[in-house]
C-alpha cells in the first residue's frame, strides 16, 4: 500500500455529513467499513511496518534481528543504548554443536568499541559460561574480508551471547554461528539485546508478499485483549475460537499465495479484534464527548494555549451510539463564531461541561501584543460552562488573559490555568482581584519570545462555580500545565522546574490540594526522558497514573506511559510504556506518529487521540511550522495496553481530541481548607531535620538556612536582560537567613504567595546544598519537610524537635545591603572598594596588581574572568544539586581571601565574607530584578514584611 495520510483516505471515502465545514460536493461515499480498513492499513504502515532511525521506539527483538539477517555491509546490524555491559544474543532453537562463531564488526572509526568482545553460551538463557574474550586488537570483516573467527569445542549450545565489558554502546554488523557441518545455524533465528537506542531500527524477516502484513501480531494482541476481558467476566470464547482458527489459516497460507490473500486475513483479524474491543464491559456509556479543532499554529508546549495562535473550525461534540453500526455526531456549539475550543471537563453528574474558547482573530497573530489593551478580549481563551445538550451557556471568566483547562473540584469549585499571575512578586488574593477589574501586565518565560510572540506564563488558579472569587492556587514563577483531579481530591499537574538549570528537560509531575496548599513533587524532578509529563490522569481503582510523555518544543503529544510510584519517583523504573513503538519525543527522537489525551478506563484500557502524522517540531519559519502542523492530525480511538487501537471518530478536515465518557462518576472527597485569603499574607515552614538527605555532612555543620525569593520576568524578549552568568537566569532576592537548631530542625515564617528556594549554610555562611526547585505557602499555611533532599516518601521521625519547642517561629535575619533587592554594585562592590581597589586600579602604580581592574565600571567582568573563568563555570546552570557542589565553597576567588594567610594581608571581616558568599551562592548575578519597577516593588514589600524580619 503506498504511503497516504488518513486525511486523504477520508476525503476520498467520507460519508455524507462527516466533516464540519466540508463542502457537500466533496463528500462521496461508501461508508464505515472502508474507513476502518483505511485506518487499519495506515496503522500497519506506521505502527507495525519497518521504521527508520529516530522515527519511533524499536523493540529489542526488532533491532537485534539485524545481527543475524544475512546482510553484511560494514554498517551496524544492531545498536544498543549507552549502558554498562551491553549485549546481543541469539536463540539457536535447540542445542547445537557449535564449532565456530564468525563476527563481522561495524567498520570505520567505531570498530574499536568491540575490541574487548566476549562470547558466552548457555543452555537455559540464565546461567552463562564465558568461552572467549578478545585480546583488544581491532577487527573488521566487510572492509578487509577478515571477520573475527572464534573456534569453539563443539559442545551443545542453545543460546549464544556476545557482549562488551564496561560502559558504552554495542553494535556489530553480523554474527554467524557454524555447526560441525558448516551450516550457519544462527541465520534468521530469534535474537534480542540488552537495550535499544535512537539508531535502532526494525529488521523484518524476509517473507512472501502474502505474509508481509502483521497478521500474527494482530491475532496475538486480540488474544491478550480477550484474556483481559475474560478477567472482567466477559464471555470471549467465540472470539478466541475465531482468532485461533484464523491463526491456523494464516499458518497454512501457501508461500506463493497472492498478496491479496494475506491482506484479507489481516483485515479479518482486525475486524475480529474490533468486535472484541467494542464488547469491553468498561464501555458502560452510550455517548462520548469530544472536541473538533485545529491545533494552534505554533507547535510549542507554551504557545499552544494562547488564543492568538488559534485556528478556526470545530466545536464541542457528542458521539452517540458509539458501539453501534452507525455512530452519530452531534455538535453542541452550533452557531458559535469561528474559533477554537480547548480541553473540556464533565461534571461529576455528567450533566455539565466546562471548556475554553477563543474567537479566531487572524489579524492578531502578526500584531505587537505587548499592549494588551489593543487586542480584542475574545482573542484570549476564556472558560465557559454549558449543559451537555448545549443549553444554558455561561461565560465564567473575562479579561485579556488566557484562561483554560478548567476542571471541576470536589465541593463545587473549579481549578483552571491562567496567565493572570503576571508580574506580581507576591501573588495574593488581592492581586488576583486586580486582574478582574482591568488588564494587568503578564510575566514571561525567560528563554524565548518577542513582542509578536510573547510567552506569557500561566499557573493554577481556582474560582467558585459561578466564576467568582478567583484565587491563586500557585505562586510558581514558571509554567504549569494539564491539571486533573485525583480520587482523593488532590490536583495533579505538570510544572517546569527551570530554576538555575537547563531549560529543556525538567517538566515534572506535581500535586496540590485544591486550595493551593501542600504543593509537592510526584515524579520526575531529575528525569530527562520524557521531557514533559503532561496530561496525567489517575487510573480508576488504581494508584497508577497514565500520562503523555511529551516534548519541550512541540504540541502536547508523544508516547503514553503508566506511572507507578511504588517502583520509584525518577526515571524509567517507575514507568510502563504503553506505546513502545513511539519514542518519547525530542529527547529520544521525533516520532512519525503520536498519541495524546489519554482517558483511562482501567490500567489496560483507554480512550485516546492518535495522529498518523509526525509530531511537528517547533523549528523553522512560521510557514514551515504551519505546514508541519496539519489541522486534522488526530482522531479519537479506543486503545489498550496490548497495542490494539480502534477508531471511534475522525474528521477529514479537523482533529478530534479530548475524549470523555458521557456518564456520571463518583465525586472525590472535598479537602477542607484553612486558607484565609484576606488574612495576614504569611505562612510558616517547618523542617524536621536538615541532615536527612545531606549525605556525608556531619551533624552540627549546618547553622542556618538562606531564603531566596524568585521574581517573574517582566518583558518578553528572549534572554533579556542578562541578569548574571547564564542568559536564562531567574530573578532573585534574598530575604535573609533563619537558624537551624542543634538537632537539625528549623521553624520560621515567610511571606505567602512568593516562590522561594532554600540553601543550607555552614558556620562560615557558605552553601552546602541548594534547591533546584521552588516552594511557597498560602496565607496561614504551615508547610513541613523531613530533611534536605531526603527521599520523597520518607516519613518524619516521631520525636520532639528543638525548633518547635521554642513555640514560635523564628524571624528572618535580613541579608546584607544589596541582597534585597539583589544588586552587585550594592552587595559586592563595597567589599572591593574597602579591600581591593587600592591595589587593583590602573592608578595604583603596580601594573601587575592593576591587571584585574576592580573599580566599579569593570569589576564584575574581572571577577568572572578570575582563575581562567572558574566563577563563570561554577555559576552557570546545572541540572542537579549535589552536596558540597556550591559556588562559594568551590570558588578560588573566595578561597583566596578566607583560606591560609589571605591575599597580601587582606582579611575579610564577617560582613565582607557574608556579602561575597551571598553573591556567589545566588549564582553571581549583576542584578536580581528584571526592571527598576520590580526593584521598587521588592523594596516596598520589604517594608510590608517587617513583622517577620529582624529589623
Amino acid at each position: 500500500m503506498p504511503a497516504i495520510s488518513l486525511r486523504a483516505w477520508l476525503l476520498l471515502i467520507a460519508a455524507p455529513g462527516a466533516g464540519a465545514g466540508v463542502p457537500q460536493e466533496t463528500q462521496t461515499a461508501p461508508g464505515a467499513a472502508e474507513r476502518l480498513e483505511a485506518d487499519w492499513m495506515r496503522q500497519h504502515e506506521l505502527r507495525e511496518a519497518p521504521r527508520r532511525p529516530g522515527e519511533a521506539t524499536t523493540r529489542a527483538e526488532e533491532d537485534a534481528a539485524g545481527g543475524n539477517d544475512g546482510r553484511i555491509d560494514g554498517e551496524w546490524g544492531f545498536h544498543t543504548g549507552y549502558e554498562i555491559g551491553p549485549w546481543w544474543q541469539v536463540d539457536l532453537g535447540e542445542p547445537c554443536a557449535v564449532a565456530e562463531v564468525r563476527v563481522y564488526n561495524r567498520c570505520g572509526d567505531m570498530a574499536p568499541r568491540a575490541s574487548a568482545l566476549e562470547v558466552l553460551r548457555s543452555a537455559d538463557a540464565e546461567q552463562w559460561e564465558e568461552v572467549y574474550r578478545h585480546d583488544g586488537t581491532v577487527f573488521f570483516g566487510h572492509s578487509d574480508g577478515r571477520p573475527l573467527s572464534v573456534p569453539l569445542d563443539g559442545a551443545p549450545t542453545r543460546w549464544l551471547r556476545l557482549q562488551i565489558p564496561g560502559k558504552g554502546p554495542f553494535h556489530l554488523d553480523e554474527v554467524e554461528v557454524y555447526d560441525g557441518g558448516g551450516e550457519n545455524v544462527a541465520l534468521l533465528r530469534p535474537a534480542t539485546q540488552s537495550s535499544t537506542s535512537k539508531w535502532s531500527v526494525s529488521h523484518p524477516r524476509p517473507s512472501s508478499p502474502a505474509r508481509r502484513l502483521a497478521t500474527p501480531l494482530a491475532i496475538e494482541r486480540g488474544l491478550r485483549l480477550a484474556e483481559s476481558l475474560a478477567r472482567r467476566g466477559a464471555d470471549v470464547s467465540a472470539s478466541v475460537a475465531a482468532l485461533a482458527a484464523l491463526a491456523a489459516r494464516w499458518d497454512g497460507l501457501p508461500e506463493d499465495a497472492p498478496e491479496a490473500a494475506g491482506r484479507a486475513l489481516y483485515l479479518e483479524a482486525r475486524r475480529l479484534v474490533r468486535a472484541l474491543a467494542l464488547s469491553n464491559p468498561l464501555l458502560d456509556f452510550d455517548a462520548l464527548l469530544f472536541v473538533k479543532r485545529a491545533t494552534g499554529t505554533l507547535p510549542h508546549m507554551a504557545d499552544q494555549y494562547y488564543g492568538w495562535w488559534s485556528r478556526p473550525g470545530g466545536g464541542i461534540y457528542l458521539l452517540e451510539d458509539l458501539r453501534g453500526e452507525a455512530p452519530r455526531e452531534r455538535c453542541l456549539t452550533e452557531g458559535w463564531p469561528e474559533g477554537n475550543f480547548l480541553r473540556p471537563d464533565l461534571s461529576p453528574d455528567g450533566e455539565r461541561v466546562l471548556f475554553a474558547f477563543a474567537r479566531h482573530r487572524p489579524e492578531v497573530a502578526g500584531m505587537d501584543k505587548l499592549d494588551k489593551s489593543r487586542l480584542p478580549e475574545d482573542a484570549f481563551y476564556c472558560v465557559f460552562e454549558m449543559n451537555v445538550d448545549g443549553s444554558r451557556v455561561r461565560r465564567l471568566t473575562r479579561g485579556r488573559y488566557d484562561d483554560f483547562d478548567a476542571r471541576y473540584l470536589p465541593g463545587g469549585g473549579i481549578v483552571f490555568l491562567s496567565t493572570r499571575k503576571g508580574c506580581f512578586v507576591q501573588y495574593t488574593g488581592a492581586r488576583v482581584e486586580e486582574t478582574t477589574r482591568g488588564t494587568t501586565p503578564d510575566s514571561y518565560v525567560r528563554c524565548g519570545g518577542d513582542e509578536r510572540r510573547p510567552c506569557a506564563v500561566y499557573t493554577l488558579h481556582a474560582m467558585d462555580a459561578d466564576g467568582g472569587n478567583i484565587r491563586p492556587l500557585s505562586a510558581f514563577e514558571n509554567f504549569e500545565w494539564t491539571p486533573a483531579v485525583a480520587a482523593d481530591g488532590r490536583v495533579f499537574y505538570a510544572r517546569w522546574d527551570y530554576i538555575d538549570r537547563s531549560n529543556d528537560w525538567f517538566t515534572s509531575l506535581w500535586s496540590t490540594n485544591p486550595d493551593g496548599t501542600a504543593a509537592q513533587l510526584v515524579y520526575g524532578n531529575y528525569t530527562r526522558a520524557p521531557n514533559c509529563v503532561f496530561e496525567a490522569r489517575p487510573v480508576p481503582g488504581s494508584a497508577k497514573l497514565v500520562f503523555t510523555g511529551s516534548s519541550h518544543h512541540s504540541l502536547t503529544g508523544g508516547s503514553l506511559a503508566l506511572l507507578d510510584r511504588s517502583r520509584g519517583t525518577e526515571g524509567e523504573a517507575a514507568l510502563t510504556r504503553l506505546t513502545p513503538e513511539v519514542c518519547f519525543p525530542e529527547i529520544e527522537g521525533w516520532p512519525a506518529h503520536y498519541f495524546a489525551n489519554p482517558f483511562p478506563l482501567s490500567e489496560e484500557h483507554f480512550l485516546v487521540a492518535w495522529s498518523d502524522r509526525p509530531l511537528p517540531p517547533h523549528a523553522g519559519s512560521r510557514q514551515v511550522q504551519d505546514e508541519r502542523n496539519p489541522p486534522d492530525a488526530l482522531g479519537v480511538y479506543l486503545f489498550d495496553a496490548f497495542g490494539n487501537l480502534e477508531l471511534l471518530v475522525r474528521d477529514p478536515e479537523l482533529s478530534c481530541q479530548y475524549p470523555l465518557p458521557l456518564r456520571s462518576r463518583e465525586e472525590p472527597p472535598e479537602i477542607a481548607s484553612d486558607v484565609d485569603w484576606d488574612g495576614p499574607q504569611f505562612g510558616q515552614f517547618f523542617l524536621s531535620d536538615v541532615y536527612r538527605g545531606l549525605e556525608g555532612v556531619e551533624r552540627g555543620a549546618i547553622e542556618r538556612l538562606r531564603i531566596v525569593g524568585v521574581t517573574p520576568k517582566t518583558q518578553p524578549y528572549k534572554n533579556q536582560p542578562v541578569l548574571g552568568v547564564s542568559l536564562e537566569d531567574p530573578g532573585k532576592f534574598v530575604l535573609g537567613t533563619v537558624p537551624v537548631q542543634a538537632d537539625g530542625s528549623a521553624f520560621f515564617r515567610v511571606p505567602s504567595g512568593v516562590p522561594l528556594f532554600f540553601q543550607a549554610l555552614d558556620a562560615e555562611g557558605l552553601a552546602v546544598q541548594t534547591m533546584r526547585s521552588l516552594a511557597y505557602v498560602q496565607p496561614g499555611e504551615t508547610r513541613s519537610c523531613v530533611g534536605c533532599h531526603e527521599p520523597r516518601d520518607l516519613a518524619p521521625p516521631a520525636q520532639a524537635t528543638a525548633a518547635l519547642a521554642l513555640r514560635s517561629p523564628a524571624s528572618i535575619a535580613p541579608g546584607p545591603e544589596g541582597s534585597m533587592p539583589l544588586r552587585y554594585d550594592r552587595l559586592v562592590q563595597p567589599v572591593l572598594d574597602r579591600h581591593c581597589v587600592a591595589c587593583h586600579d590602573p592608578a595604583s602604580g603596580d601594573p601587575l596588581a592593576a591587571a584585574p581592574d576592580l573599580r566599579p565600571e569593570g569589576s564584575y567582568d574581572a571577577l568572572l574572568a578570575h582563575a581562567g573563568g572558574q566563577l563563570r563555570a561554577l555559576a552557570f546552570e546545572k541540572d542537579a544539586s549535589l552536596v558540597g557542589d556550591c559556588v562559594a565553597r568551590k570558588s578560588e576567588l573566595l578561597g583566596l581571601l578566607i583560606r591560609g594567610d589571605g591575599h597580601h594581608g587582606v582579611v575579610l571581616d564577617p560582613d565582607g565574607l557574608e556579602r561575597l558568599a551571598t553573591w556567589l551562592d545566588t549564582y553571581a548575578h549583576r542584578r536580581g530584578s528584571f526592571c527598576s519597577e520590580q526593584e521598587e516593588e521588592i523594596a516596598r514589600l520589604r517594608e510590608e514584611w517587617r513583622e517577620i524580619l529582624q529589623e
